[in-house]
């Protein structure tokens, strides 16, 4: 049936050219973000999944900038604990040339002091943006925020810390040096069997630190007081000596006492140290160290310090290193994960839309077409 009031061609034609209009602009949007799945709408499941890969590559921003600033702040610190270990080092050179004959030991107690002065100078000036690892516990560092680092390695929010020290030279135990500088010595014979109440005391300052042998098997005898500190080394009967003794060294450092091993078994106390007792079953009477071989053992016991502490630097370094490397490797790969997903294949996308206009321009054709029908039925009635 022939119509002029309803045209079924032209409606089917519209309506062709209506699709691929807006498969056009699909195409076109993909095209020109890029992306294959933009909104919500063009498909839930896979939209839900890439904004959570999108806040997990956001998160791991975060972890890689915070492994960039723990990573300065500890290449600050290994720099000029580096400095210090050399000074250290020269320091050594300098107390052993005081020994020669017919030097002057004020020249050599000022080169000292200077040398102290320059470690002073290296760990306070080691600060990165607030945070120094090198002066913990030392007070009035300008610019100095924080002395431990705490450093974000994933993005659930796992942190890596970095404890401080005190790398001055009194953390380093050489306040007052000098080429005379004494150390204590406390050797040990194959008699070594500590029992419970047996005490090594060192005096520092007018305080007592007071180490007590214990087996756990009753309570300490010492009591403290404003000018005693109290501490306790366990032990126990299959321990060997060394084992006690090393036992006895930890809890020395744990008090800030400057201890240590020396190569032929001697228990070394470097430092400020006044005086050294002990009622140790086993232990000889302390002995003080004086002249060159005193001062030296004290630098040893300091270039012992800093070699432990760079050590600890280099590793966290390593770490933090390691920690940068596997979160851009992570990040590359949810990146192809979310590109995978949702980007769209240029190459495909121009060859729909290049059909699509070829469609476009065949659907505007047939639109005409049908439009014309109409005017035929005007020959009917000539």
């Amino acid at each position: 049936m022939s119509s002029i009031n309803t045209n079924v061609s032209a409606m089917a034609a519209v309506r062709s050219l209506s699709t691929i209009s807006n498969s056009m602009s699909n195409t076109q949007a993909r095209i020109e973000s890029g992306l294959r799945i933009n909104k919500a709408n063009d498909d839930p499941a896979v939209f839900a999944i890439a904004q959570n890969m999108r806040a997990d590559l956001n998160a791991m921003t975060a972890v890689r900038d915070s492994l960039a600033f723990g990573r300065s702040a500890l290449t600050v610190a290994r720099d000029a604990a580096t400095k210090i270990s050399n000074e250290l080092a020269t320091l050594k050179q300098t107390i052993t040339q005081g020994q020669q004959q017919g030097l002057n030991a004020t020249q050599i107690d000022s080169q000292i002091s200077d040398a102290l002065a320059n470690i002073d100078a290296y760990a306070r000036s080691a600060t990165f943006n607030g945070v120094n690892l090198l002066t913990n516990g030392v007070g009035g560092v300008p610019g100095v925020t924080d002395n431990n680092l705490d450093i974000v390695r994933d993005i659930q929010g796992a942190t890596t810390s970095v404890t401080g020290t005190n790398s001055t030279s009194a953390g380093l135990s050489l306040t007052g040096l000098s080429v005379n500088s004494g150390a204590w010595s406390v050797a040990f014979d194959n008699t070594l069997a500590p029992a419970n109440g047996e005490l090594l005391t060192v005096t520092v300052g007018g305080t007592d630190f007071t180490f007590e042998m214990s087996d756990g098997s009753a309570a300490l005898t010492t009591t403290p007081t404003a000018t005693t500190k109290v501490f306790d080394v366990q032990f126990t009967g299959t321990d060997s000596p060394l084992q006690i003794i090393g036992n006895l060294i930890t809890r020395m450092q744990d008090a800030g006492i400057d201890a240590g091993l020396s190569g032929n078994g001697e228990l070394i106390i470097r430092g400020a140290a006044t005086a050294v007792t002990t009622t140790v079953t086993g232990a000889a009477a302390p002995t003080q160290i004086g002249g060159a071989t005193g001062a030296i053992a004290v630098v040893e016991g300091a270039i012992d310090q800093m070699g432990t502490r760079l050590a600890g630097l280099g590793a966290n370094l390593r770490q933090v290193d390691g920690l940068s490397e596997f979160t851009k490797q992570l990040t590359d790969s949810v990146r192809e994960g979310l590109g995978a997903l949702v980007d769209a294949d240029l190459a495909e996308e121009s060859a729909r839309l290049t059909s699509l206009q070829t469609k476009q321009q065949l659907a505007t054709q047939s639109l005409s077409i049908a439009n014309q029908q109409s005017q035929s039925i005007l020959s009917l009635f000539r």
